[in-house]
């Protein structure tokens, strides 16, 4: 058989291989904020549209060696080519894997890690499972069988001339020109476009750049000071017992009746950072959160751990940090066995319950919720008040009709609930005859301010409905009884000040910096702030600590009112990129660990991170080893046996 037809075949089967392993992508693929475009022929276009393009060129240069008329040499070239497209048949499923863990396909700067962090290492190795072993074998040995098979009929069959020459090459353009289109237009925008991207030249590529590039790539190894560890441990394996403020004495009443456990509402914003609230300073969205911090104290330093809700209710309800990886939390440990701060409270004869108007289907959250803790687990199914608004659920007003039955149901014994709204998650469909206020005013120059102007919208909104909770907690004779607290769960990008949209993108402060307020009128008689740096997993031994009890052993957060809590936060991106992020006192550190590079800013002086700290190799040294310690107890930490 003629070398050029072995180089088309060869050529042919492995784009076959490559569309037919995003297909099985596509398959198992859950996004339902994408609808049913997701799984459709245009979607397998857009995200294999480089593929063929590598396949392509890949084989025009093959094509080009081989006309010179040395037998030897076409023979070595076509050889050497069907040996490449079996090594990069075997990178296209091990790089979807890879896709899985780390939101985007290794870099030459990330495959250096693997082995010299142990957490990257361990990561890798918990996805080879033998159905993984299986398919690594397996799709290679299916590509040399698939041509052989190919090659076999065709020396039976000889197919018109046009075929190869004419027909092939124009379905590959149109392939490529329509997948491209469709990127562009629908998949540019889900928070897995990167799946699109071709691994061997994302690998090649890379590589390339760090043998070239003038910019300073940087190596985060497993060497760290012992005692960083102690921002993960758990409190009960802490070497000094927690230290639990007494509470602070009242002179008795010979009359009084004793006081009453307090209730807690524990109310998360859905995709809302502290810059798109009244607190953040540039936006009058929340006047009535604004005018109920004359009761509370108000967190100005509070930090979502990662951009990604399901990570952050684990982090929240559990006190510990996710998984560095790109998988919802709720999926991959549905039953993971840690104190849930419901079951505390319920252990101590609370009435809980978990409220949104949201659909707890996604994402494993009616799985995960289960044994928890909750007496009752509402989604917007039980919140019959209006019609769907979008595909995420109900109005937030249906959560604030649910949450004050709850709390009228019963009031004389104490209530633990957990609330999350769900309209400031995009599309951010606003109630249906709310009106439109002028809230960006060109304060800034965000490339999307249609959906900004829409989500400012929707947040004020919200925050109107929350009034009506306040109302009913007086009204209900509890406002001195009842602590509420307040915290987004994680931020929202429009395009600026960095250009990255939607949740989860990025380190930067519009993605993890969150609001946080505790709301007690029987503590607070002033708006009251503090510059704590804190987390999502410091949030359940505050309020135990609020409530006077004592925070669970396997918790791995510090109450925030602790005056030894650590000047530390910790977040990670693994979505688009695979990033691990680190605020210490004023300074905020960056690593990328795909590309070798980090970010070191002074929010002091640079609140939006617009000006890179490039003097000072010592301090990003030294975070970067706490970021290192952070990957090794997080590594440590789900090798468990009941990290399942």
């Amino acid at each position: 058989m003629a070398p050029p037809v072995w180089l088309f075949w060869s050529a042919a089967c492995l784009a076959i291989i490559f569309v037919g392993v995003k297909a099985l992508y596509l398959a198992a693929r859950v996004d339902p904020g994408a609808g049913a475009s997701s799984s459709n022929l245009p979607s397998l276009a857009a995200i294999t549209y480089r593929d063929i393009t590598f396949v392509l060129a890949t084989w025009a240069i093959a094509r080009a060696a081989i006309a010179v008329p040395v037998r030897t040499l076409q023979r070595v070239v076509v050889s050497s080519f069907i040996l490449l497209a079996t090594v990069v048949a075997l990178y296209a499923i091990a790089s979807v894997i890879a896709f899985g863990i780390l939101g985007g396909f290794l870099t030459y700067a990330l495959l250096e890690l693997v082995g010299n962090v142990r957490m990257i290492e361990s990561s890798v190795g918990a996805y080879l499972t033998p159905r993984v072993a299986f398919g690594l074998i397996g799709i290679p040995s299916l590509y040399l069988a698939l041509l052989a098979l190919t090659v076999s009929i065709r020396r039976r069959v000889a197919p018109p001339w046009w075929l190869g020459r004419a027909a092939v090459p124009v379905i590959a353009i149109a392939w490529i020109i329509a997948g491209q289109r469709t990127f562009v237009a629908e998949w540019s925008t889900h928070y897995d476009w990167r799946i699109a991207d071709n691994a061997p030249w994302v690998l090649a590529s890379t590589w390339w750049q760090a043998m070239t590039a003038g910019e300073r790539i940087v190596q985060m190894s497993d060497q760290f000071v012992a005692q960083d560890l102690a921002d993960f441990e758990p409190i009960g394996q802490r070497a000094e017992p927690l230290r639990i403020p007494p509470p602070p004495r009242r002179r008795a009443a010979a009359t009084r009746q004793p006081q009453r456990p307090p209730n807690v509402i524990l109310l998360v914003l859905e995709s809302v950072a502290l810059r798109w609230t009244t607190f953040g300073g540039r936006y009058d969205t929340t006047p009535t959160l604004k005018s109920e911090a004359a009761h509370a104290t108000v967190f100005d330093n509070l930090y979502a751990h990662v951009g990604r809700s399901s990570n952050s209710l684990a982090a929240i309800l559990l006190s510990l940090y996710p998984r560095l990886d790109f998988r919802d939390f709720t999926e991959a440990y549905p039953r993971i066995q840690r104190t849930s701060l419901a079951s505390v409270f319920r252990s101590r004869g609370y009435r809980t319950a978990f409220l949104t108007p949201s659909d707890l289907s996604w994402a494993g959250w009616e799985v995960f919720l289960q044994s928890r803790g909750f007496d009752e687990v509402r989604d917007y199914r039980g919140m019959a008040c209006s019609e769907q608004i979008s595909s995420w659920g109900v109005e937030d007003r249906c959560l604030v009709d649910a949450l004050v039955e709850f709390i009228g149901r019963d009031p004389e014994t104490p209530f633990f609930a957990m609330a999350w709204t769900q309209q400031t998650h995009h599309p951010y469909e606003p109630s249906p005859g709310a009106p439109m206020f002028d809230f960006l005013h060109d304060r800034e120059p965000v490339p999307d301010d249609y959906d900004l102007e829409r989500y400012l919208n929707v947040l004020h909104g919200t925050d109107e409905a929350l009034a009506r909770m306040f109302a009913a907690i007086r009204g209900a004779g509890l406002a001195d009884d009842t602590i509420v607290v307040v915290v987004g769960d994680h931020g929202q990008a429009f395009g600026y000040p960095h250009d990255s949209y939607l949740q989860g993108r990025t380190a930067y402060e519009e993605d993890v910096h969150v609001p946080m307020l505790v709301w007690s009128p029987r503590r607070y008689r002033s708006e009251t702030h503090t510059p704590v740096i804190g987390g999502h997993v410091d949030l359940a031994p505050t309020i135990a600590e609020l409530t006077g009890m004592p925070p669970a052993p396997d918790w791995q957060g510090r109450n925030l009112f602790d005056p030894s809590h650590p000047p530390r936060a910790y977040f990670y991106v693994a979505q688009d990129e695979f990033k691990l992020g680190i605020r210490e006192g004023d300074w905020k550190y960056i690593f990328d660990l795909r590309s070798g590079t980090d970010e070191l800013y002074n929010l002091a002086t640079d609140p939006d991170e617009q000006h890179r700290v490039t003097g000072d190799a010592a301090r990003a040294a030294r975070l970067r080893q706490r970021l290192a310690a952070w990957a090794e107890a997080n590594r440590r930490h789900y090798t468990k046996p009941d990290a399942r």
